[in-house]
């Protein structure tokens, strides 16, 4: 995303743009890709929680669950719900 900003500057756009953390194309371990994300980070931390500014998928943020974590980028809402808790794991795997 060249945008003749600073790579923090793309990072906020890029999350305003509803562009979720992992559409930056900056390489792994540089500093501008840390750059970027605390960008987007900052941007995402600003946002106003529930304001009903949503787009026309009814996504504020396609792919992205409300605590921040992506959910497969399917432009679907997470389902908290839908989350495998503590005790399934310990279940399925023996554990008790």
């Amino acid at each position: 995303m060249t945008t003749g900003t600073s790579p923090f500057e793309q990072g906020k756009l890029a999350f305003k743009h509803n562009h979720p953390m992992s559409s930056c194309d900056f390489p792994v371990g540089s500093g501008v890709r840390e750059e970027w994300m605390r960008g987007w980070t900052e941007a995402r931390n600003a946002s106003p929680v529930g304001d009903g500014q949503e787009t026309q998928a009814g996504n504020s943020h396609p792919g992205m669950m409300g605590d921040g974590t992506e959910e497969q980028n399917l432009n679907q809402k997470g389902d908290p719900s839908a989350r495998i808790s503590e005790k399934d794991v310990n279940a399925a795997f023996g554990k008790h």
